[in-house]
């Protein structure tokens, strides 16, 4: 069996795709509609882990009183 390598994922990819996908299970039939509800769900709990991993780096804080 060959593992294949995760692919690194912009998070405004991730966004997007749950946009879409909560787009569509609203705006269409039972059929389509689960399933694009499930990959929002799916696409959604990769974006919240993927900041949980990898958490942005606020810019450093200068100390007033120390200048």
């Amino acid at each position: 069996m060959i593992l294949v390598p995760p692919v690194p994922v912009s998070r405004l990819v991730l966004l997007a795709l749950v946009a879409v996908a909560a787009v569509t299970a609203v705006a269409t039939t039972p059929p389509l509609s689960s399933f694009a509800g499930g990959f929002a769900a799916g696409a959604g709990a990769v974006f919240v882990i993927s900041f949980l991993i990898n958490p942005r780096r606020s810019a450093p804080v200068e100390d007033e009183e120390s200048n």
